[in-house]
C-alpha cells in the first residue's frame, strides 16, 4: 500500500543505523560530491546537532538545468557560519518580523545532515497518528519544527551541494487542491497542538493567513470547511494570538461562511 512520502521516510529513518541522516527527494539533486563530508567534518568538530549546507532552487515543470537557479527565499536570511544552540534555537524557524508578522524560514527537511538520535526522537514526539497518515503535501514543515525544538545545536554552511526541484506538474501540485488543502489542515492543526498553550500558536494564524489564497482556499470542499471552521474558532478564543490577528481570520471566517452559501459542497 502506498502511505506516500511522509511514512516511506519516517520508516526510514526510523531503521537508520548510521551516525547522521540526508533526506533527498526524488527530485532534487546533489550537485557537490564532496558536500557530506565538508558537514560531517562540521558536525562532529563540534557535536552540532544539525548542519543545513545552501543550494539553489529551480522552477520548471520538468527537471532541466537549462534555467538559471537562484537561492531559495528560506536561504536568504541565513548567514554563512550561522551558529545557534538552545534556547535560541526553538524559536528559530518562524521568525518575527514586526508586531503582527513572521516568516517561515526554514521549512524543509533536505539540505540538512540530522544527527540520527535527534531525528528519531523527533519522529516519536510527533506520533505515528502522523506520519502514518497519506500526507503528501507540505509533510517536512511539522517534522522540521519539532526537530529543531529536540535538536541542541544548529549551524548553516554557504557550500553548495543541491538542487531544490520546484515541479508544477508533480502529484502534489497538478489538480489536488481538495488533497493539498486537507494535508495542509492536517500539518497546520499538528502545529497548533504543539502550541496551543504558548504564544508561539501565533505562528498557527500566520499559517492559515499565508497560505488562504494558494492553498486552502482553492481546496475548501465540506470536510475541509468544518476542520477550518473550527480550527479558526478555536484560534479566536485563543489567549496568547494577538487582536491584529484575530481580526483578520474573523474576516477568513466571515468569507468561508459567505462561500458555503454559494457554493453547494
Amino acid at each position: 500500500m502506498n502511505r506516500g512520502a511522509l511514512y516511506s521516510k519516517s520508516i526510514g529513518i526510523l531503521k537508520a543505523i548510521g551516525q547522521f541522516i540526508i533526506i533527498l527527494d526524488s527530485d532534487d539533486l546533489f550537485i557537490n560530491e564532496n558536500i557530506f563530508n565538508i558537514c560531517y567534518n562540521e558536525a562532529t568538530k563540534k557535536d552540532i546537532d544539525i548542519i543545513e549546507f545552501s543550494g539553489y532552487y529551480l522552477e520548471t515543470p520538468y527537471f532541466t538545468l537549462n534555467k538559471i537557479p537562484k537561492i531559495p527565499y528560506y536561504l536568504q536570511f541565513k548567514k554563512n557560519n550561522e551558529y545557534i544552540k538552545q534556547p535560541d534555537l526553538s524559536y528559530f524557524i518562524y521568525q518575527k518580523f514586526g508586531e503582527n508578522d513572521y516568516k517561515l524560514i526554514d521549512g524543509f527537511l533536505c539540505g540538512k545532515l540530522i544527527k540520527s538520535t535527534i531525528f528519531k526522537m523527533t519522529l516519536k514526539i510527533v506520533g505515528s497518528n502522523l506520519y502514518e497518515q497519506k500526507i503528501n503535501y507540505g509533510d517536512d514543515r511539522i517534522i522540521n519544527f519539532i526537530l529543531f525544538k529536540v535538536a541542541n545545536s544548529f549551524k548553516y554552511i554557504q557550500e553548495y551541494g543541491l538542487i531544490y526541484n520546484y515541479n508544477n506538474k508533480s502529484i502534489t501540485h497538478l489538480n489536488k487542491y481538495i488533497n493539498n488543502c486537507h494535508d495542509e489542515l492536517l500539518n497546520i492543526m499538528s502545529l497548533y497542538n504543539y502550541t496551543k498553550n504558548t504564544k508561539e500558536s501565533e505562528i498557527v494564524a500566520y499559517e492559515i493567513i499565508y497560505r488562504w489564497d494558494f492553498i486552502i482556499f482553492p481546496g475548501i470542499d465540506l470536510n475541509n470547511f468544518k476542520f477550518l471552521n473550527k480550527l479558526i474558532n478555536e484560534l479566536i478564543l485563543n489567549p496568547y494570538i494577538s487582536y491584529k490577528f484575530k481580526i483578520k481570520l474573523l474576516f477568513f471566517s466571515y468569507n468561508l461562511s459567505e462561500f458555503k452559501k454559494i457554493k453547494l459542497f
